[in-house]
């Protein structure tokens, strides 16, 4: 598949994933519902590699042998699930000092984050052009979220602090799997940040997350973290290793932007309020990233890349 589309495929899903996790709250604690996402994804993640390795003619000891024999890609993907759960726990304290249209504001700058990790880490030196993407970007996907809430105002309130370093983490796990995870294909790749994820996630949730209070009986909660668990963690992080590895790290975090557009059109929609998309501040943000991925879409953006 065309990897444009791939792009918005993994942008959809994400925002899919803000919209379905919001009714997870009435079933179970935030901190629950992800490490239950991590340890569903993980097991049937674990079938479907051994099919894999089974129809290419490998021998399934032999791969799970090779994925855990170099102790310095443990520590790398230790380092690369701890940054994604890092994320996690950052925006679920925060949403208890602070609201989630800041969040969502902060959200934005999480690619500009990523060109700075990969300038710094990786050597990559972006043109002025794609600079100015990004920039626009952030921008154009604060002015879709502004027009799109009651309250357009926005102050800095204390769990905001937080959310930036939370952010910060996010923008290196996608950088850390450019950097570290392109020795593995999408699917090992995938395995190996679930299982550490988890590894990461299941003492913090037994700990801090309310376990007691799930659920585990309701429809409600199976059918919600059944999706959650196929769509928005097992194939947007199938769909996030094969794109960092292909397209790069900072091309992947500029169709976050995107995120918020997608959340708009299906608030539109369910709400069956179809003028938000015509309103001027929305058209003009919406036009904004559109620009923005324009300049940011060309492989030629990256003058200088040294892998260091």
């Amino acid at each position: 598949m065309n990897a444009l589309l791939l792009l918005f495929l993994w942008a959809w899903l994400m925002a899919s994933s803000f919209i379905v996790s919001g009714h997870m709250v009435q079933y179970a604690s935030p901190l629950a519902t992800s490490a239950v996402r991590f340890l569903l994804s993980l097991l049937m993640m674990l079938p479907a590699l051994m099919v894999n390795w089974h129809r290419s003619g490998l021998n399934i000891l032999d791969q799970f042998r090779a994925l855990f024999q170099s102790k310095r890609r443990l520590l790398h993907y230790l380092m690369i699930s701890g940054a994604l759960v890092g994320f996690f726990v950052g925006l679920f304290t925060a949403l208890e000092l602070t609201t989630p249209l800041h969040t969502s504001v902060l959200y934005t700058l999480i690619p500009l984050m990523g060109v700075l990790i990969a300038f710094v880490w990786l050597r990559e030196l972006p043109s002025w052009w794609r600079v100015l993407g990004f920039v626009l970007g952030s921008m154009g996907s604060m002015i879709v979220l502004l027009a799109t809430h009651s309250s357009g105002t926005f102050g800095w309130n204390k769990g905001d602090s937080l959310f930036l370093g939370a952010c910060f983490l996010l923008a290196f796990h996608v950088v850390s799997v450019q950097k570290w995870g392109r020795t593995l294909g999408a699917l090992p790749g995938a395995f190996m940040i679930m299982l550490f994820g988890s590894v990461w996630l299941l003492p913090i949730a037994l700990i801090w997350g309310n376990i007691e209070q799930v659920q585990w009986l309701s429809f409600g909660f199976w059918s919600t973290i059944l999706y959650l668990t196929i769509f928005t963690t097992l194939l947007t992080f199938v769909l996030q290793q094969r794109l960092v590895t292909t397209v790069g790290a900072s091309r992947l975090l500029a169709f976050s932007y995107t995120v918020p557009i997608w959340v708009a059109v299906y608030t539109a929609f369910s709400q069956a309020r179809w003028s938000d998309l015509f309103d001027f501040g929305f058209v003009t943000g919406v036009s904004i990233v559109l620009l923005a991925l324009i300049l940011i879409r060309d492989n030629r953006g990256v003058i200088a890349a040294k892998q260091v």
